[in-house]
C-alpha cells in the first residue's frame, strides 16, 4: 500500500479562535498538550495542530488539509475563487450563484468597432474558468484570448453589442457623448443577456462614468430589476474578465474582415502607425472610405485630410 502523502498546511488566524479550535479538536479525540511558543498543540494519527502565539496555525500530516478545512471552511471557498478571490469578496450577500459580467473593446481604437459583451458564468465554473485562464484581456496576447474565447463562446451565457464604424458615427453624432454611447452599449447588452439568463439577480461592469446614473438611465424592465454594480478595475471579476475576452476576440475578427476589404492590415490603437494608414485609406477612398473603417470623432480625421 502506498504511502499517504505527508502535508504541511499554515494559517494565519485571530488568537480569539484558539478555544474554539481546541475544543473542536478535543472533541474530535486530539491529544492536547503544550509546545514551545504555543498556546496549544494536537495530535492525532494522521495530523497535528499547533496554534501559536504569534496567530500562525500549523497543520501537518496526511490528514492537515481535511481538518483544516473542517476547521476552517472558507478555505475551500478561496480555493474555488482561485486568483478572483478578492473580487468575488465584493459580491452581495448571499453570494449570486450566478451573475453577469460587461465589458466592452475598441473604445480606444480608432479603427473597427465598438464591441460590449455581457457574460454569464456560473459560481460552479470558478476553477474551471481560473484553469483556461480567463483574465481581464489587457493583460492577455491576441492569441491567448483566441484560443480560450473559444472555449467561452461554446460554454459561456453571453450577449454581444456589436456597433461597426459606420454606425458608431451614426450613433455618434446622434448622441455627441463616447460615455453616452457605452451606456447604450452597456445597457442594451445587459438586457439583451438577462434574456438568455432571466435567474441573474446581479451585474458588475467597469466603471467609466462619474455617475452610476448614466448607464442606470439606459436600463430597461430586467435592468432596472436587478443589482447593478459599477466599479475601477472591474475585469478582476471572473464574468468582467469573460465579457472582456469575448469582446477582444469579437473585435480582432471583425478588425480582420474590415482589414480585408480596406486592402491592408489596419493597426490597433491611435498612434502613428495609424495616422499613416488612416492618410492612405483617405488618398485612395475620400473620407466615405474612412467612414466605414474608423470612428471619425477621434481627432485623427482632421489629421489625415478626411477631416
Amino acid at each position: 500500500m502506498p504511502r499517504m502523502m505527508q502535508q504541511t498546511i499554515t494559517l494565519s488566524r485571530d488568537t480569539t479562535e484558539a478555544e474554539r479550535v481546541r475544543a473542536w479538536l478535543d472533541a474530535q479525540g486530539f491529544r492536547l498538550a503544550t509546545a514551545p511558543y504555543a498556546l496549544f498543540r494536537a495530535a492525532h494519527s494522521d495530523c497535528t495542530v499547533t496554534f501559536y502565539c504569534s496567530g500562525k496555525v500549523v497543520f501537518q500530516g496526511a490528514g492537515a488539509d481535511a481538518v483544516a478545512t473542517e476547521l476552517f471552511p472558507e478555505r475551500a471557498a478561496a480555493a474555488a475563487a482561485g486568483p478572483y478571490a478578492e473580487a468575488l469578496a465584493l459580491h452581495p450577500s448571499p453570494p449570486p450563484e450566478q451573475w453577469i459580467g460587461i465589458d466592452e473593446t475598441g473604445k480606444g481604437d480608432y479603427f473597427g468597432p465598438l464591441v460590449v459583451v455581457a457574460a454569464a458564468v456560473r459560481r460552479e465554473h470558478l476553477a474551471w474558468l481560473a484553469e483556461l485562464g480567463v483574465a481581464d484581456s489587457k493583460t492577455l496576447s491576441d492569441s491567448k484570448i483566441r484560443a480560450v474565447a473559444r472555449d467561452l463562446r461554446a460554454a459561456c451565457v453571453f450577449a454581444a453589442v456589436i456597433v461597426m464604424p459606420e454606425r458608431y458615427n451614426e450613433l455618434y453624432e446622434r448622441i455627441g457623448n463616447l460615455n453616452d454611447l457605452l451606456a447604450w452599449g452597456h445597457a442594451r447588452a445587459l438586457e439583451d443577456a438577462l434574456t438568455k439568463a432571466p435567474e441573474c439577480t446581479y451585474a458588475i461592469s467597469d466603471k467609466f462614468a462619474t455617475s452610476d446614473a448614466v448607464v442606470a438611465r439606459r436600463l430597461q424592465e430586467r435592468g432596472r430589476a436587478i443589482r447593478l454594480d459599477q466599479r475601477p478595475r472591474a475585469e478582476a471579476d471572473p464574468a468582467v474578465a469573460a465579457a472582456s475576452m469575448l469582446s477582444r476576440d469579437i473585435f480582432l475578427r471583425r478588425m480582420e474582415d474590415l482589414g480585408a476589404n480596406a486592402g491592408m492590415q489596419l493597426p490597433r490603437g491611435a498612434g502613428a502607425p495609424v495616422v499613416a494608414a488612416a492618410r492612405e485609406i483617405v488618398r485612395a477612398g475620400g473620407r466615405d472610405a474612412l467612414g466605414r473603417v474608423a470612428k471619425l470623432h477621434f481627432s485623427i480625421t482632421e489629421r489625415t485630410g478626411g477631416g
